[in-house]
């Protein structure tokens, strides 16, 4: 793999911050805050989109952001980058289906790198091998006999409202998997599961102190909505894919419409390229 080359870096990190292959191949070094408060952890989301800002093709056997980044092994190291950063991975319903078998660990994304990847981890102190997957549903409606489920080295928690834990409540649930109801504050609907109140949790009873958002756009826009995403790496790959009222095509953001005044704003940290691919990251 060619390494990341660096355009742009508006707070440069000491290249001692990563295993120096990680460095090698980031194109520098890595600083991602966490947040040392028992309210929340510090959120850091990657995504993937086209130039016309889509992030997924959205048809049956289509859904991945694999066909969006054309498989960029860089992306795909970089997305390893994040997951051994991280304490925990939040991701939906909707993401645990679309990537039915994945494995939200730094290794499954990128092999190459594993053993970087666990002297990452070592290196920033973290006691457990891989980050704790949380699934967010709020309808309880999960398939457990996917290869998630049954991978032994991986914690998961599924974090939902009542609903969902009646559902859950009812099948023999796998080794490592816990079910959590969430609480949300006053104001949030009670239908769904509140972004504050999974965080609150990851924070005050898991320990919690960075997570990675890798779900869908809709579940983004309830965190974005709710001024919980700290910063955002985002991979623009060079293709155009348009969308059809007949096949709309989920932009970064979905469910959610910012007014002029509520619109968030971002601050570019960083501009990699890899090849035609520019791989940003931004501080909201």
């Amino acid at each position: 793999m060619q390494p990341l080359v660096t355009l742009f870096e508006r707070y440069p990190a000491p290249t001692e911050t990563l295993p120096p292959i990680l460095a090698s191949c980031y194109g520098g070094g890595l600083l991602i805050p966490e947040m040392q408060e028992e309210e929340r952890p510090y959120v850091f989301a990657n995504f993937v989109e086209t130039i016309d800002g889509k992030v997924s093709f959205n048809t049956p056997g289509q859904l991945g952001g694999g066909l969006i980044s054309g498989e960029k092994e860089q992306d795909k190291m970089v997305m390893g980058l994040l997951r051994a950063r991280a304490d925990a991975i939040v991701f939906g319903t909707s993401s645990l289906a679309t990537d039915a078998n994945h494995i939200r660990t730094a290794a499954f994304i990128y092999p190459p790198l594993t053993d970087a990847y666990a002297t990452y981890r070592r290196q920033l102190g973290k006691q457990e091998l891989h980050p704790l997957s949380v699934i967010v549903t709020a309808s309880g409606a999960l398939n457990l006999a996917d290869r998630i489920f049954q991978t032994s080295y991986l914690q998961i928690l599924i974090a939902t409202n009542a609903t969902g834990y009646q559902r859950l409540s009812q099948q023999s649930l796998p080794p490592g998997t816990s079910v959590r109801v969430v609480e949300g504050d006053n104001d949030e609907p009670a239908s769904g599961v509140s972004p504050q109140g999974v965080l609150r949790l990851l924070a005050q009873e898991y320990g919690v102190k960075s997570v990675l958002y890798e779900g869908g756009p809709t579940l983004f826009s309830s965190f974005l909505a709710a001024h919980l995403v700290d910063e955002l790496f985002l991979t623009f790959a060079p293709q155009l894919i348009g969308h059809t009222s007949q096949i709309p095509r989920l932009s970064l953001v979905e469910g959610h419409a910012f007014t002029p005044q509520q619109a968030p704003w971002a601050e570019l940290l960083s501009v990699k390229q890899a090849d035609d691919h520019l791989l940003l990251r931004y501080r909201l």
